[in-house]
């Protein structure tokens, strides 16, 4: 039985397949790199010998545009160490940045935690609202304190 590595490298080193293993090799060389250059950067494309890195933010290009030699020394160590990637960036000649309106920004994520300390308040609260709307989330609320203390 293949163990599911093997079979995703052989799918990955078909012809059809070419553009995944581009972009795992822009994967690899966005590695490499500090991880303040890693937010940067949005995706890495190749054009006529010359490396294209988009950017997500314009503050990044001249920092990147400054540090270019940082980025051509990681590139030609990983294709000393990524034989799979030398025919991908054995001809890059240049490399240029530019801030990028068609980047993906990373999802906000927003964890559903459930409280980890005891419940100090008890729930005994007189509620004197006219607004019935208002009156409803005040009820809701005392309810989550006693559900809340009762599972503590």
């Amino acid at each position: 039985m293949k163990k599911a590595n093997e079979i995703l490298s052989g799918v990955k080193n078909r012809p059809n397949f070419k553009s995944i293993h581009k972009y795992s090799c822009f994967n690899k060389l966005k590695a490499l790199l500090p991880p303040r250059f890693q937010k940067a950067i949005a995706f890495f494309y190749i054009r006529n010998n010359t490396l294209f890195g988009a950017l997500s933010h314009p503050g990044y290009k001249m920092e990147l545009n400054y540090n270019k030699d940082l980025v051509k020394s990681l590139l030609k160590e990983l294709i000393l160490i990524e034989q799979s990637c030398q025919e991908l960036f054995a001809n890059v000649d240049k490399i240029e940045f530019f801030v990028s309106k068609f980047h993906t920004k990373a999802p906000v994520y927003r964890s559903q935690s459930i409280p980890r300390y005891k419940e100090l308040a008890t729930g005994n609260f007189t509620i004197e609202v006219e607004n019935r709307e208002l009156g409803a989330i005040f009820e809701k609320i005392r309810e989550d304190i006693v559900r809340n203390r009762e599972a503590n």
